[in-house]
């Protein structure tokens, strides 16, 4: 059976999504979060520019798209960085690739709040995985055990999650009109430079001499791939199979993230974590499927 090449793409970028979550992870030992965050997408800005230019052309964007692009930089790319590098200097990166999986339910509740409100199953579908995500922070079915720094990290994945939901419920008109490499790339330039002071916030403190090749390999892993061809693999495999039939792809990253953090962390997932996370994912499908159903 001959492979359609959006189907190539799209397991390409949730496999090297997942495994950003320990390589992130990894470079987080030696740079603070706000250095890692906003060095990190200045070079994905960079990258992504030079290849809107060299396929494209650089067009200024016009004026009734700049405070739309600005927007989307500062909210997919500025907050929701800073938000993720700080949760995962907080909390374990298994925990984190489950949360941040729930943005699609996040999508549904702003689309209802829209005047596009779900079914029945969708509802479900919404409490299931606000369950699993209970299960996965609580990490218990006896005894409630949030609380703490790692209570912390798990709210902001959670609102990492909630910003990159408003990014996929707002932007699709305009990635419609004016082509997911000219919106992504306009607005992680946005973004990037309005995260650049965030530099300051640790620049210090960096113990340079300890930051390996392998750090670096791995900075330029989350940059390049993750942060800048992830992009565009995503959006050009969306765009050749239609956004039903990519979705379940996206159920795929918290899979991958959790296997290769265990691989390559040692990072313990009881079983009732790993029960919440098949709560979540099986409450997403549900939710999106009633959806489909009904659109």
């Amino acid at each position: 059976m001959k492979v359609d090449r959006g189907d190539a793409l799209l397991l390409l970028t949730v496999i090297i999504w997942g495994n950003t979550f320990p390589t992130a992870k990894y470079v987080l030992n030696v740079l603070p979060p706000g250095v890692y965050a906003s060095t990190r997408y200045l070079l994905a800005a960079v990258t992504l520019m030079a290849v809107l230019a060299w396929k494209q052309g650089l067009k200024l964007p016009r004026r009734q798209d700049l405070l739309p692009l600005i927007g989307f930089g500062l909210l997919g790319i500025t907050a929701m960085q800073l938000l993720w590098t700080n949760a995962l200097s907080l909390t374990a990166a298994s925990k984190g690739a489950i949360l941040v999986a729930v943005s699609p339910i996040w999508a549904m509740l702003i689309t209802s709040l829209r005047g596009q409100l779900p079914g029945l199953r969708a509802w479900v579908g919404i409490v299931l995985s606000f369950g699993g995500v209970f299960l996965v922070i609580n990490n218990s079915v006896t005894a409630i055990n949030v609380g703490g720094g790692s209570l912390i990290g798990d709210l902001l994945f959670l609102t990492v999650a909630l910003c990159w939901a408003c990014y996929s419920v707002f932007a699709p008109p305009y990635l419609a009109r004016l082509g997911a490499l000219y919106v992504s790339a306009w607005s992680m330039l946005f973004g990037a430079i309005a995260l650049a002071p965030a530099m300051l916030l640790g620049w210090n403190e960096v113990d340079w001499p300890a930051v390996s090749l392998g750090h670096w390999s791995a900075f330029l892993y989350t940059s390049i791939l993750a942060g800048a061809l992830g992009y565009l693999f995503w959006y050009e495999g969306i765009a050749r199979l239609g956004v039903a039939r990519s979705v379940i792809y996206s159920y795929l990253i918290p899979v991958f993230a959790l296997l290769s953090t265990v691989a390559f962390l040692g990072e313990h997932v009881s079983l009732v974590q790993l029960t919440g996370a098949a709560i979540v994912i099986g409450g997403l499908i549900l939710t999106r499927t009633a959806m489909a159903r009904k659109n």
